[in-house]
């Protein structure tokens, strides 16, 4: 085996570990942690994965789960996501939204399946956290129009857009986006090199093909995917994402 070549998605799901601090209207307070894991394509032989995002989960401790798109690979995927939201859902609130691969088995079917294992899906309505000594969280499909929930004379909530294709979040800064997070890139899955948070050859076809953007007023984070529909990666790991947004 060449070093850092994985088929098969036989390497370990790793915890990317990342902070951001909000530019905008003060407030304080303690962080919120959240757990972004995007690109899953689950099938019904990907159990493994499943259990490696749950601990990974577990050990993330985070307030709330966001799930990225692109859930499953075929309909055989469906009751498994739905079993993992379940059990995400007993660690912190879930919330998902939809890519390219779950509209060609049905979104109707993938929300029926992360809504019946206790989710919420971000295209019918956001999410809100409130908790003591921290400003208010609202996560939101990347683009959703609407204004935020927030309870009265509290400062400005958190704004954190969930999309699955980072373009979608080139607009966040103008919309008083605090945070955005997509995946769908896988990061090009096989890295040459790295300069900066751009990956290489893939940021030459891809402006997005990176690790972390700065947006105006907004950081976007970009997931390499926790698996693949083809399951070839070089020196690019499988990854869930914990961000710890102050």
């Amino acid at each position: 085996m060449i070093a850092g070549f994985e088929v098969g998605a036989r390497g370990p799901l790793l915890l990317r570990e990342e902070v951001v601090a909000s530019r905008g209207a003060a407030g304080g307070g303690a962080p919120w942690t959240l757990l972004y894991a995007s690109d899953l394509h689950l099938t019904a032989r990907r159990e493994e994965l499943a259990a490696a995002l749950l601990a990974q989960a577990r050990a993330a401790a985070p307030d709330v789960v966001l799930l990225g798109g692109d859930l499953v690979d075929g309909q055989s995927g469906l009751a498994l996501l739905e079993r993992v939201v379940a059990r995400l859902a007993t660690l912190a609130p879930v919330a998902a939204v939809a890519g390219n691969h779950d509209a060609s088995v049905g979104v109707p079917r993938v929300r029926a399946a992360v809504i019946a294992g206790g989710g919420r899906w971000l295209h019918d309505a956001p999410l809100a956290q409130w908790a003591a000594g921290r400003r208010p969280l609202v996560c939101r499909a990347s683009g959703a129009a609407g204004a935020a929930p927030a309870e009265p004379d509290a400062p400005r909530a958190l704004q954190v857009w969930v999309g699955h294709h980072p373009a979608a979040a080139a607009t966040a800064a103008q919309h008083g986006c605090d945070l955005a997070l997509a995946g769908h890139l896988h990061g090009g899955q096989c890295v040459l090199w790295r300069r900066g948070t751009r990956l290489y050859p893939g940021a030459w076809f891809s402006r997005w093909n990176g690790l972390r953007f700065e947006l105006g007023a907004a950081t976007l984070l970009v997931s390499r995917g926790a698996a693949d529909t083809l399951p070839l990666r070089f020196h690019c790991p499988r990854e869930v994402v914990r961000c710890r947004l102050t």
